[in-house]
């Protein structure tokens, strides 16, 4: 992994769950044990931050992080700012970018995700649906894959024609990319649909195939309260 930087994007003013990065996690914040997960893997891991709390908190934690715009418009603008000021400091070829509300990212996914870019230039993850009613839900991301290989479209909405688990599955969104095509996406302007449905994906597939990584276990991503509430009685359950 000494070619390939891992970054985590924190940002406290989201929109569907505000001051997210702090919620509890067990006995720790989000974002720290989110960082924790990831630090077993590489030591290549830094926390792209814009909020002077979360600052200080890496300060006095001894988490690394690159300080970044508080403007940006997606998760990917702040790694690809995070990536150019990296560049100076480290050389590496490969960026993974694992999300701050990903609890149960383990090294398994991080390696599927690098064994991907041997054919695509970006990838990302993808598991069934635990239910029909998750799949419904729209803050869950739906992902139609073609040849089991890689993704033809990125949806809330799930489309009715398409069959869960056999077409279309659950989206996990953690990226791996070659460093250059990172640079060269957030250089281009948001298509609309991107915009309407807030997945920054729908930018890339028009021109270029995303690789998918299909796991059999779910992730099980923080979007809601609720999600929170359900990691917390899995971790728990397990201790």
């Amino acid at each position: 992994m000494n070619d390939t930087v891992v970054i985590i994007p924190i940002r406290l003013k989201a929109t569907r769950f505000p001051n997210k990065p702090f919620a509890k996690i067990g006995n720790l914040p989000m974002l720290h044990y989110v960082y924790k997960r990831v630090s077993d893997i590489t030591g290549n891991l830094f926390l792209a931050i814009c909020d002077q709390e979360v600052k200080e908190y890496c300060q006095e934690m001894d988490l690394k992080f690159i300080m970044t715009d508080p403007n940006h418009m997606s998760g990917s603008d702040r790694i690809g700012e995070a990536v150019k000021n990296l560049e100076d400091i480290i050389n590496f070829k490969y960026v993974i970018n694992v999300q701050g509300d990903m609890p149960f990212i383990n090294k398994h996914h991080i390696i599927l995700l690098k064994e991907k870019l041997l054919q695509f230039q970006i990838a990302t993850l993808a598991c069934p649906f635990a239910s029909i009613d998750e799949a419904k839900n729209s803050s869950k991301v739906k992902v139609t894959i073609e040849d089991s290989n890689y993704a033809s479209d990125f949806s809330r909405i799930l489309n009715r024609n398409l069959e869960i688990n056999k077409n279309v599955f659950h989206h996990i969104g953690v990226y791996a990319y070659h460093k250059q095509f990172l640079l060269d996406f957030i250089s281009l302007s948001p298509t609309q649909r991107e915009l309407d449905e807030k997945l920054e994906q729908l930018r890339i597939i028009d021109n270029n195939k995303i690789g998918i990584s299909l796991i059999k276990e779910e992730i099980l991503g923080v979007d809601t309260k609720e999600d929170l509430d359900r990691v917390n009685r899995l971790i728990l359950k397990n201790e």
